[in-house]
C-alpha cells in the first residue's frame, strides 16, 4: 500500500509541484483553500483525522512580503494560526510534518557570514515573524516536527502548475522585451531551483524533528548571480552589458539572507551551489529557453 501524503497549498507553486511529482510513488492528498480553511481549528483536525495520512507537506502560506506587512492580522491568520493548526492535527493522528518556513527569519542579520539555525537574528519584517512564531509553537506541540527554512526559488513556467515572480524568469523576460535589469549589489542570498526542493523533500520526511536551512548556498549578491546567469543565457555576447547593479537598495546596510546547510548536510542532503544549480535548470531546458530568446544555448 502506498504511503499516504498530504500537501497543503496544492494549487501553489511549491505545493502544485510537490504534489504533481510524488503522485506516482504516493497517494498524495491535495489541499488547496477552497477545501480546506487551515485558520479554522476544528476543521483541520477534523479534515486531517478523517484523511489520515502518514506525512503532512505544509506550503499553504500568504509569502508576499508586502502583503503580509499592509495586512499583519492575514499574516498572523495563516501564517502562524494556520501553520499551528495543522501540526495540533498531526499530532493528535501521529502524522509527520514538514512546515515550510522562510530564509525571511534572517533579515535582519547583519552578519556576512552565511546564517545557522541556531542564530538569533532580530526579525524585522512580518511575514519573517509570523514564520518563526510557527516554527517555535509547532516544536513545541510537536517535538518531531520539520521546519524547513527555504530560499527564494524558481522554476521554468510548467502547464497546469502556477508560475512564481523570480530572478530567471524576470532575466529571460526582460531579455525578451531588450529592457535592462537592475538587481541590488546590497542583496545577499542562495536561489533555487525549486525541482531540487521537490526532490529533496522525500529524504526530509525521515529527517529528526528540528529547524533546518534547506536550499541552495551562495556567497553573491543579487547582482553577482544575475550577471552569471544572464552570461549563461547570452553565451555568445551579442547583447552587451544587460545586467546592472542597483546601489540604492538597503544603501550601507546589506542584507544576508544566505544560509549554512552544515546541519542538513549531514544527514546526507544537499543542494547545488546557487549559480551551479542555475546552471543545471538551462541544462535541463534548452528549448524554452531557445524558443524565448531565439538562441541556442549549447554550453552553459
Amino acid at each position: 500500500m502506498k504511503k499516504k501524503i498530504m500537501v497543503t497549498g496544492s494549487e501553489g507553486f511549491l505545493g502544485g509541484r510537490i504534489a504533481a511529482y510524488y503522485e506516482k510513488d504516493y497517494d498524495v492528498i491535495r489541499v488547496g483553500h477552497k477545501s480546506l480553511d487551515i485558520t479554522d481549528e476544528k476543521a483541520v483536525v477534523e479534515y486531517i483525522k478523517d484523511k489520515s495520512p502518514d506525512a503532512v507537506i505544509h506550503c499553504a502560506a500568504i509569502s508576499n512580503t508586502r502583503v503580509c506587512e499592509e495586512n499583519p492580522a492575514l499574516s498572523e491568520a495563516v501564517n502562524r494560526r494556520g501553520s499551528v493548526n495543522i501540526a495540533k492535527a498531526c499530532r493528535e493522528i501521529g502524522s509527520r510534518l514538514l512546515f515550510m518556513s522562510s530564509d525571511q527569519i534572517y533579515g535582519g542579520s547583519r552578519q556576512m557570514a552565511p546564517n545557522k539555525e541556531t542564530d538569533i537574528i532580530p526579525l524585522i519584517n512580518v511575514y519573517g515573524a509570523h514564520k518563526k512564531q510557527a516554527e517555535d509553537e509547532i516544536l513545541e506541540i510537536l517535538p518531531e516536527g520539520i521546519c524547513l527554512r527555504l530560499t527564494w526559488m524558481y522554476d521554468f513556467p510548467v502547464r497546469g502548475l502556477k508560475s512564481n515572480s523570480n530572478l530567471l524568469v524576470n532575466l529571460l523576460r526582460s531579455m525578451v522585451q531588450n529592457r535592462p535589469i537592475k538587481l541590488s549589489v546590497s542583496d545577499y542570498r542562495g536561489i533555487t531551483w525549486v525541482q531540487e526542493v521537490v526532490k529533496n523533500m522525500e529524504p526530509a520526511m525521515d529527517l529528526p524533528g528540528g529547524i533546518y536551512n534547506f536550499g541552495s548556498e551562495s556567497t553573491l549578491s543579487a547582482y553577482e548571480i544575475g550577471s552569471r546567469v544572464f552570461q549563461m543565457l547570452d553565451k555568445n555576447g551579442n547583447r552587451g552589458n544587460f545586467v546592472s547593479p542597483n546601489e540604492t537598495v538597503a544603501g550601507n546596510n546589506p542584507r544576508n539572507l544566505t544560509m549554512d546547510m552544515g546541519k542538513l548536510k549531514a544527514y546526507g542532503i544537499s543542494f547545488s551551489e546557487t549559480v551551479t544549480g542555475f546552471s543545471k535548470c538551462l541544462e535541463a531546458n534548452p528549448e524554452y529557453v531557445c524558443a524565448l530568446i531565439g538562441e541556442s544555448i549549447v554550453e552553459i
